[in-house]
């Protein structure tokens, strides 16, 4: 603790009747420290110094009583200049707990009265004073020396002098009594307790420096990799000469932190006389790339003024357990890429983890691929954006409950469940959508799930859904009844490789501003009716590959689908075998082809439309036994001389 304090030595006011003479006098400023100190030396030396332009302040009473309105203001500066990290604490007082200006000589106790509420100078009461600080318009009583008066507190150093006024105002009438008036006043400036602390560098410095002590790294990307660092601890003893240790700590530090690297037993090992280290504010990066690490000490590590932790473990490779109990995260909030990559990863210990003002999640889960099982009950996400690619490749987890998730602040969920091809458990029964603007592969590639209720989601704001249900292959039960897609613009691959269901309606969908529908029904094995009925195609440019593969389908009514702007049928309507059921197409009436015929027949734009749909007829029952020839001139009603594979319905 260390503690400074400097004092404005008490002066006096003075009043005569006979000259009406009235002055305030204020004394030199005199200061001291109080530093403690531990034992050890340290980096930091607080400092602190306070002066005032004027220490004598003068009033001529007889000027002010014959004023148009019988008011002064006597304004002085002060300047205070510290390097406390902790800033400052400015009072004023009376030297005594008497507030008045006294009149020593009177036989009736005259005196000019503090006043006793706040007021503008023009309302003081005659015959009294008071004082203002900085650009408050509002006089304040005088205080005593037994409750002083706090005028400023900073929370941090001073950016060399900094200067600061006070003000001195009062009001006389010609009713005071002839004498001079007297009372002094104090100014203190007190430096705000401070603790020394040991502080790390920023977490990319911290990686960079010590990455550097593996001299024999090898190198990914541009990235080192630090490949020889095997354990990363905290050691007792200070390092010697022979050690070769580098300073890690951050300018602000009060203690030297020093790290070394050890070949001997592959160990990197940190050390500071501090009883602890508080981590950066910004520890970005900071064991990024660490791939040959196996475990880490941070238990000497204070994360309280951490507010940016992305990255911080990303793709530490060889990592398998991780206890953060200890973490204090109430101040982070980036928390995008924290464990991603850590392939190797068993155990994470979140029991205490404060997620209040988390902003960024993206990626923090991502590849965590050896882990089973993960409790993320504590989580508040109350403030979360960004969600992308979350929990994005979580290949041995099956069972995740985010029901405790408020998610009303995301915008972006893409990616957020892809790759978790053994969660056959997914609770996001609290899930608020109402801002989100993408969804793309948000589930894709959850192979093992076999029914997703999101009859709660509400999607008026999603422009992306593209591959949203990709390769949920075992999914049989889908519930979106509620889904709003007035605003989606890609839809592409939105429901590929869902090979299970076997019936789906999606005559609510509104898809006025989609440009992509390409493999958007893809490989769909199973689908055996689909409701487009509704579907407003006008402005899509891709339908390539959309029911491709679609072999479980009987017939197509796409009698409200219009195509002014598509430029790519490539395999639309196609096959990889002949062994499919589509025998009819409905639609309304011819296709525009011109957009399509004007791109050409390049691969794999527009060929193939038809591939192997060796049962498809049209409406005058006109078939090809060769229909992988077959072009985009096929994409009309079947009529007599205009052969075709659409067949008409109104």
């Amino acid at each position: 603790m260390q503690g400074q304090k400097s004092h404005i030595k008490p002066h006096g006011w003075w009043f005569s009747r006979e000259l009406k003479f009235l002055g305030l006098f204020l004394g030199l400023v005199s200061f001291f420290n109080l530093v403690f100190i531990h034992k050890v030396s340290a980096l930091f030396v607080p400092t602190l110094s306070a002066s005032v332009d004027q220490a004598n302040l003068q009033v001529n009473g007889n000027q002010v009583i014959n004023s148009a309105t019988q008011t002064t203001e006597l304004p002085l500066n002060f300047t205070v200049n510290t390097n406390n990290r902790t800033g400052y604490t400015a009072t004023i007082s009376t030297e005594t707990n008497n507030t008045s200006l006294s009149n020593n000589t009177s036989s009736t106790g005259a005196k000019i009265s503090s006043i006793s509420s706040s007021a503008e100078l023009n309302d003081l009461p005659n015959n009294s004073w008071g004082y203002k600080f900085g650009a408050s318009t509002n006089y304040a009583p005088i205080p005593t020396l037994s409750t002083p008066a706090q005028i400023i507190q900073t929370a941090g150093k001073t950016n060399g002098n900094e200067s600061n006024q006070l003000s001195i105002g009062m009001k006389l009438s010609d009713n005071l009594e002839s004498g001079n008036y007297t009372n002094k006043l104090i100014l203190s400036f007190v430096s705000n307790p401070y603790q020394m602390r040991a502080v790390m560098t920023t977490g990319q410095d911290f990686n960079t420096r010590v990455g550097g002590l593996d001299q024999n790294q090898t190198f990914e990307h541009g990235i080192g990799k630090k490949d020889n660092i095997k354990h990363i601890k905290y050691s007792l003893s200070a390092p010697t000469p022979a050690n070769n240790a580098i300073s890690i700590e951050d300018a602000d530090s009060d203690y030297e932190i020093k790290a070394w690297f050890s070949s001997a037993d592959n160990t990197l090992y940190y050390n500071t006389s501090a009883p602890k280290i508080f981590l950066n504010p910004n520890s970005a990066n900071m064991f990024l790339y660490f791939t040959g690490v196996i475990d880490i000490d941070l238990s000497h590590l204070d994360s309280s003024e951490v507010t940016d932790m992305h990255s911080m473990f990303f793709n530490m490779k060889a990592l398998k357990e991780l206890d953060l109990s200890h973490f204090d995260t109430r101040k982070n909030t980036n928390l995008a890429s924290f464990f991603g990559g850590d392939v190797s990863l068993q155990k994470i210990n979140l029991t205490n983890f404060n997620t209040e003002n988390v902003t960024d999640m993206r990626v923090m889960f991502y590849g965590l691929n050896s882990l089973q099982t993960l409790d993320v009950s504590s989580f508040n996400t109350k403030k979360v954006t960004m969600m992308d690619s979350m929990f994005y490749e979580l290949s041995s987890i099956r069972k995740l409950d985010l029901s405790n998730f408020d998610t009303s602040q995301v915008v972006s969920m893409p990616t957020m469940f892809a790759g978790d091809v053994m969660l056959d458990d997914l609770n996001i029964s609290s899930f608020n959508t109402s801002k989100v603007e993408n969804m793309s592969r948000m589930f894709a590639d959850c192979r093992s799930l076999t029914t997703l209720n999101l009859n709660h989601f509400n999607t008026e704001n999603v422009n992306n859904m593209a591959s949203m249900f990709n390769g949920m292959t075992n999914l049989a039960s889908l519930n979106i009844s509620s889904f709003n897609t007035q605003n989606v613009r890609d839809m592409s691959g939105m429901f590929s490789q869902v090979q299970k269901i076997e019936h789906l309606d999606l005559s609510h969908f509104r898809t006025d501003k989609v440009t992509n529908m390409g493999s958007m029904f893809h490989q769909m094995i199973a689908l055996k009716t689909i409701n487009l009925s509704h579907f407003n195609t006008s402005n899509v440019t891709d339908m390539s590959s959309m029911f491709l593969m679609d072999d479980n389908l009987t017939e197509l009514d796409l009698r409200s689908f219009t195509t002014p702007k598509v430029e790519n049928f490539g395999y639309m309507f196609g096959s990889f075998t002949t062994d499919n059921r589509l025998t009819r197409i409905y639609t309304s009436g011819d296709w525009d082809i011109s957009r399509a015929a004007t791109t050409g027949i390049v691969a794999p734009k527009n060929v193939l439309v038809f591939a192997n749909r060796v049962n498809l007829v049209g409406n005058n029952g006109w078939s090809s036994s060769t229909p992988n020839n077959v072009g985009l001139e096929a994409l009309r009603i079947d009529r007599p001389g205009a052969p075709g594979y659409f067949t008409l319905r109104p």
